[in-house]
């Protein structure tokens, strides 16, 4: 859990006799939503918490759970989220291409392991993220733990677009929002990782720490894409070889900030992620109508729910550059 959470974790620790049997815990992404997820859960396994109320780390409860083997302890995620992609607690993936689902044998696993009484006579507690890796048949398959849940049994839902749930779901949740991250907390831990320019990777992150770390990461990459971006006359095919060689979220999160900042110039003279091109992101926007940008916009949030296993990457970039240069064709600047 990062500093920046510590406010949340206040009003987690608020909850105390409170805490229902369902919690979904809602963050933005790149706020560290996972790990405020996997605190919570050690914390409520925890024999001797600290007197903030996180887990000890000591005792044999939080040994077990940070070598991830507590036996009252269930961590469900996507394949293609294993150890190696950077969530502990899974099985070791197959060879083959990664499910990006949590799968519905996952979840009916999980009887099994309800079905029987505690280990150490305390709460079992279930950890889902993200939430929203489910498809409406696996959240049916959860949805009768959630209306009818044994006896100390705590299920954590984890999610950055609870949208993606079903109300069915949502409803049985008590909703429990992880506020923005301070900024002055924020930035003080991108200098501790090294970032040089922490401000402008912040910016171009939304505010999300994590975000703005793999911003930093992906700098010369993402200035190359931005680079063309401010050309009305760039070349999509050129721009795509070079875009394909960073995660595809990662591309299209560019480009959906960018049309964001386009939106706002064009309505309100300002811009939110990209300030150091606020006055080329002005002068694109007066030759595009608010509502085409926000049609653009609209077809990159569909785009970023695929991202992650299109047929054909290059062609997919390809097609929302193309878009994206009809866009602004008429824009007023020179290219």
């Amino acid at each position: 859990m990062y500093k920046w959470h510590d406010d949340a974790w206040k009003s987690w620790i608020q909850l105390g006799e409170r805490l229902p049997h369902a919690v979904l815990i809602q963050g933005a992404e790149g706020q560290g939503e996972f790990e405020f997820g996997l605190a919570a859960a050690q914390s409520l396994l925890c024999e001797k918490p600290n007197g903030d109320g996180r887990g000890c780390g000591a005792c044999p409860a939080c040994h077990w759970f940070l070598q991830r083997n507590h036996p009252d302890f269930r961590l469900l995620v996507p394949e293609s989220l294993a150890p190696e992609s950077g969530v502990e607690g899974a099985e070791p993936a197959r060879t083959e291409k990664r499910s990006e689902q949590i799968r519905i044998e996952q979840v009916r696993e999980l009887s099994g392991f309800l079905a029987i009484g505690t280990h150490r006579a305390g709460l079992r507690v279930i950890l889902l993220y993200p939430a929203e890796a489910m498809n409406p048949n696996t959240q049916n398959a959860l949805l009768k733990s959630l209306e009818e849940p044994p006896p100390e049994t705590a299920f954590l839902l984890v999610t950055t677009r609870p949208e993606g749930l079903l109300p069915t779901v949502r409803s049985r949740c008590m909703k429990f929002g992880l506020p923005p991250p301070d900024g002055a907390r924020a930035l003080a831990w991108l200098k501790e990782q090294g970032v040089t320019r922490p401000e402008a990777a912040l910016a171009q992150a939304g505010g999300a720490p994590l975000g703005a770390l793999r911003t930093a990461e992906t700098e010369s990459e993402r200035a190359r894409f931005i680079e063309g971006l401010r050309k009305p006359g760039f070349d999509p095919i050129v721009l795509a070889e070079a875009a394909v060689r960073v995660p595809l979220p990662e591309c299209v999160g560019w480009l959906q900030r960018w049309g964001h900042d386009l939106l706002l110039a064009r309505l309100t003279g300002r811009v939110r992620y990209y300030p150091d091109h606020a006055a080329e992101i002005a002068g694109l926007s007066l030759g595009c109508e608010p509502a085409e940008i926000a049609a653009y916009l609209r077809r990159l949030v569909e785009a970023r729910a695929l991202a992650r296993h299109p047929l054909n990457a290059k062609l997919f970039v390809e097609d929302l550059l193309l878009h994206y240069q009809r866009l602004i064709a008429a824009a007023r600047v020179g290219a």
